[in-house]
């Protein structure tokens, strides 16, 4: 079974970026998914398979969309944050510099949240996150 992470800062080199990992199991012995291929024999899991996918790249190539007048975007639900648009002069991301220390961090952006600066999209997550499902924040 695939499963992805959560989406993350990567900020360990440039660009600095949203990332989420997809992780596959490493069994022993490998039966793959046909069980029948190691008859009696108990698979353990011995490992895992991880794979990065730096998030910008999905920004880069919806903004390379030749969209008639649309807008596309990705959420992730389970937080809510902003990933990625078809807006390439929006980072997904917000950049935070401390007064004292100067000191710069990130941090993503929620889209539901009343300073998101993309005014398009605010609206229609708070739709999908909470309306869409009957809930209402």
């Amino acid at each position: 079974d695939v499963t992805f992470s959560r989406v993350l800062m990567w900020d360990i080199n440039t660009p600095v970026t949203l990332k989420t990992h997809g992780i596959i199991p490493i069994f022993y012995p490998q039966c793959g998914v046909d069980k029948s291929r190691c008859p009696g024999m108990q698979q353990r899991r011995v490992g895992a398979w991880v794979v990065g996918f730096k998030l910008h790249f999905l920004s880069q190539y919806l903004s390379s969309l030749q969209l008639k007048g649309g807008f596309i975007f990705y959420v992730e639900r389970e937080t809510g944050n902003f990933i990625a648009s078809s807006n390439a002069k929006f980072d997904s991301f917000r950049t935070i510099v401390d007064e004292t220390t100067k000191k710069v961090s990130y941090a993503p952006y929620e889209a539901n949240a009343t300073d998101f600066p993309l005014k398009e999209v605010k609206s229609r997550v708070h739709w999908l996150l909470n309306e869409r499902e009957g809930k209402m924040n």
